[in-house]
């Protein structure tokens, strides 16, 4: 009887929730519904013995949030307390960690949350390689520290059932300046490790980004050395196709081109605005 009841309790809960949910969709951004949530620890008491079933109604729900169009920053403030709620629950739920520490630094830029929500999940689950991954993702993108980034991703590669590229990757941050191709594998890694549609689609943007500035750089470095063997700039992108250059241009990811300027020596794509920054704060050992 007392199972029974407590789980009458539960889904007592959650449907006075959903009411709640339901009439501020109609008035407010649905994100904010999340600020009405008790505290995990509180939650977690009054649902004793259905912690991962309410953990999984509010993980659906944390879905359908997340898959909006527009996160201000305020609303990934509620993603992330909704998202501690839920570990909070059930601390073993490993894609609510994963997910939403991709989330959290791709539909607002909260790297400090999405660090904390990491770590926590790294506490509960010390065998999931994913999360130190991640982690290191984060400060390798967000927060520019490869050294930071280079130790994670080393701790990761130590654990059970870790891709063997990540060793070879970390060294590799330990001892290199930051390279536009490095980004490209980390970030195809982690797109290929993630099974939330929406964040695969921020992912797939960011990836494209990335592959832009790379192939700039690559363009740059080759108008370089054409200048030096003929004493003078090239007239079009096409002239660096030849022996010691390039073998061919490389195509803009996002389906438009690259613009060269002779007169300035400078190359561009047509589809973004502004150069990716790719310059990190290095810190000495």
């Amino acid at each position: 009887m007392a199972s029974g009841a407590t789980l009458v309790l539960a889904m007592a809960i959650l449907h006075l929730l959903q009411i709640d949910l339901d009439h501020r969709r109609s008035s407010a951004p649905s994100l904010q519904r999340f600020m009405y949530l008790p505290q995990g620890e509180y939650l977690k008491a009054a649902v004793l013995g259905y912690e991962h079933f309410v953990a999984d109604v509010l993980w659906l729900q944390a879905i359908q949030a997340m898959g909006e169009r527009k996160v201000t920053n305020e609303a990934g403030q509620w993603i992330y307390n909704v998202l501690d709620v839920i570990t909070t629950l059930d601390p073993i739920f490993v894609r609510v960690y994963t997910a939403g520490g991709i989330a959290l630094t791709t539909l607002v830029a909260m790297p400090e949350e999405s660090n904390r929500l990491l770590q926590k999940g790294m506490n509960h689950n010390p065998d999931v390689w994913g999360l130190p991954f991640l982690l290191g993702f984060n400060y390798y993108f967000d927060l520019h520290d490869d050294l930071r980034a280079a130790e994670y991703i080393a701790r990761a590669s130590r654990l059970p059932r870790a891709p063997a590229y990540l060793a070879p990757f970390a060294a590799r941050l330990y001892v290199l300046a930051r390279d536009p191709e490095d980004a490209v594998v980390f970030l195809a890694q982690v797109y290929a490790q993630t099974v939330d549609e929406s964040m695969k689609r921020v992912l797939e943007r960011r990836l494209k980004e990335v592959m832009v500035e790379r192939d700039l750089q690559l363009l740059e470095e080759a108008i370089s050395r054409y200048r030096v063997r003929h004493k003078r700039a090239p007239e079009h992108l096409e002239d660096l196709m030849g022996p010691g250059l390039l073998r061919a241009l490389p195509p803009e990811p996002f389906g438009g081109r690259y613009i060269y300027d002779p007169l300035a020596g400078t190359v561009r794509s047509s589809e973004m605005k502004e150069r990716l920054q790719m310059l990190g704060k290095r810190k000495p050992r």
